[in-house]
């Protein structure tokens, strides 16, 4: 992957046909057999955590009483030898989430990554499994480190300078093929909130958090940096709600790199804390739903 271009020598700053005519893996192909390998020698303490929330969250649910991505209704069978279960209005997309590449879509050109090639979803990701080094950036404790504490509840851009000082101060390096986990503390923040503050902000129609920087030069950054999917504890990993720039378009459509959302990871960071490590293999198995635009993660970190 060494002959990867640059974001400047992007058209346009597409990636289409730089992984091939027909890739439907886009920055997935940075996670290479040799680079999972090495993923796994980071584990030391073989402790797991896992990075899903229950399908319920967060509660109250932003869609509102019709609108998309509420919980299921599970219903539990009974039987004389044992039970069975199903779920009613099952949104793959609702919790802990992973964005496939037919999620979002290029306004002007109607077109989803490397045009649409087959029209392959989510499965695509599901056939091939997700698994690599991750970088964990705790945005959260960095800032409040420096004076400068993030408030989980506000739109605040984190810019890529601080991105790469947050890197800098927990000595991780973001090198091709880095699996990009960015806390802001939307998790904790909103689990800490008691009810009022909860409908107020469900009653908003849309949560307002702290993210990415959603702009042409945090694309080129997370581009030319190699990441290879980018997680976070937010409802959008960008800077939300959406104020002009739209960052799902840049890494969804036009470069291919994949976005976890509402990813827990409060449990994990206070132990990359403590041992002051913030590396870690990192996996996620996606549903294998032909033509899905988006899964729960299924994710997993293992230091």
């Amino acid at each position: 992957m060494g002959d990867r271009p640059r974001y400047r020598e992007l058209p346009e700053g597409s990636a289409w046909g730089v992984f091939g005519a027909e890739d439907q893996l886009g920055c997935l192909n940075l996670l290479t057999e040799e680079r999972t390998a090495a993923a796994a020698a980071l584990v030391r303490t073989g402790q797991l955590f896992s990075l899903n929330a229950p399908l319920d969250w967060p509660s109250p649910s932003f869609a509102g009483p019709t609108g998309t991505r509420q919980a299921p209704v599970h219903t539990v069978l009974t039987f004389p030898n044992g039970r069975d279960e199903y779920l009613d209005r099952f949104h793959p997309q609702a919790g802990t989430q992973l964005d496939g590449f037919l999620h979002v879509i290029d306004r002007d050109t109607g077109l989803s990554y490397n045009a649409n090639a087959g029209d392959v979803g989510i499965e695509a990701f599901a056939q091939r499994g997700i698994a690599g080094r991750a970088a964990l950036l705790d945005v959260e404790r960095w800032a409040a480190a420096q004076g400068d504490p993030i408030a989980w509840q506000e739109r605040r851009s984190v810019s890529v300078a601080e991105l790469e000082a947050c890197a800098a101060w927990e000595g991780v390096e973001l090198v091709e093929g880095t699996i990009m986990l960015l806390r802001v503390g939307w998790q904790g923040g909103w689990d800490a909130a008691d009810a009022d503050v909860r409908a107020a902000a469900v009653a908003r129609g849309r949560p307002i958090a702290p993210g990415l920087e959603p702009s042409p030069e945090m694309a080129a950054a997370l581009w030319d940096w190699g990441i290879a999917l980018i997680g976070s504890d937010n409802p959008a990993v960008e800077a939300f709600p959406v104020e002009g720039h739209f960052l799902h378009v840049d890494l969804l459509v036009h470069l291919g790199i994949p976005l976890a959302e509402l990813l827990w990871l409060d449990a994990l960071a206070a132990e990359c804390a403590a041992q002051h490590r913030f590396e870690f293999l990192f996996t996620c198995a996606p549903l294998h739903i032909r033509g899905g635009v988006g899964s729960t993660a299924n994710a997993l970190a293992i230091l």
